[in-house]
């Protein structure tokens, strides 16, 4: 482990913020099973406690073990999906992921964004939201992040400037039961979204609830 990663491994686990890129845009992001982190991640968001957030994965052993957990339809179709640009919203039957459920627990928004490098070998699963305030602009560099969410990062990963576009919203929710994937915000490429999903046999239909604030 490099001494970036173990410095940013070490600032998750003490219950620090970090600000972290994705496949799209950049994130906030706490270590999911530090509940102070988690409660300074929304503070310093100022998110309001009973919203959700998503879980991001960044390493194929986490996103394997989140899949695990699902019915064999709903793996199939989020694993079309992930690693990849967007969120799948998916049962959480084992109650692993409350700490990002806000007042909807039983759901976790899934992240897993495609990258290499050290963050693919992060093996901590985090609670994340978008690294803007609420409301603001979707970032794709540091520069772009309000300074005041900046200054209360324990650790920073610079990237450089990312695509930009926020990730995909698809509710998964309904796959296991028969029902279609739903699409509640577009992301960067839906018509890929759609290839991919019906490779896995799953119909993609649009939907219309409120996906929440995702880091990417």
């Amino acid at each position: 482990m490099s001494p970036a990663e173990d410095g940013l491994r070490r600032a998750l686990v003490e219950g620090g913020v970090a600000l972290l890129p994705t496949d799209t845009v950049y994130g906030l992001a706490a270590w999911l099973d530090s509940l102070p982190g988690v409660a300074a991640l929304y503070e310093l968001k100022g998110r309001p406690r009973e919203r959700p957030s998503q879980v991001l994965l960044y390493s194929r052993p986490l996103l394997d073990e989140a899949l695990g957990y699902l019915e064999p339809p709903t793996r199939r179709a989020a694993a079309a999906l992930l690693p990849g640009p967007a969120t799948c919203l998916v049962p959480d039957p084992q109650r692993r992921y409350v700490a990002a459920a806000g007042a909807e627990a039983g759901s976790v928004g899934l992240r897993a964004p495609r990258v290499d490098g050290p963050l693919a070998r992060l093996d901590l699963p985090l609670v994340a939201t978008s690294a803007n305030l609420p409301g603001g602009p979707d970032p794709a560099a540091v520069a772009d992040v309000p300074e005041a969410l900046r200054a209360g990062c324990a650790a920073v990963v610079d990237a450089g400037r990312l695509a930009g576009t926020a990730s995909a919203v698809v509710d998964l929710r309904a796959v296991a039961g028969g029902g279609p994937a739903r699409l509640l915000r577009e992301g960067p490429d839906p018509a890929a979204l759609a290839r991919a999903l019906a490779e896995a046999g799953c119909t993609l239909a649009r939907g219309h609830d409120d996906p929440g604030e995702a880091p990417a």
